[in-house]
């Protein structure tokens, strides 16, 4: 499996803060189109913000989503999907 955001909520929240995880978590996520490469099947969709870290360095904050690709491709509409961050990154 090639996901991106191997760190948890709670991780998250110990290196940039609660005000900058909850702000990711409600942006709007897009698709990445990076192309998975491994067998994996899911389409990778992604959502940023700029913060600062624990030690006041900018950085940007990435919450990662992964949905089937049959998922995707049976629905009309997107907000249809389950919803669901599949992890965090700081970059």
């Amino acid at each position: 499996m090639s996901t991106k955001g191997e760190m948890n909520r709670e991780q998250a929240v110990a290196m940039v803060g609660e005000v900058a995880v909850d702000k990711v978590e409600r942006e709007n996520c897009e698709f990445t189109n990076r192309v998975q490469c491994d067998g994996d099947t899911r389409t990778e969709f992604a959502a940023s913000v700029r913060c600062e870290d624990r030690e006041g360095n900018e950085v940007t904050l990435v919450a990662y989503y992964y949905q089937e690709q049959a998922e995707v491709d049976a629905v009309e509409n997107l907000d249809e999907l389950n919803w669901e961050i599949s992890g965090y990154e700081v970059v």
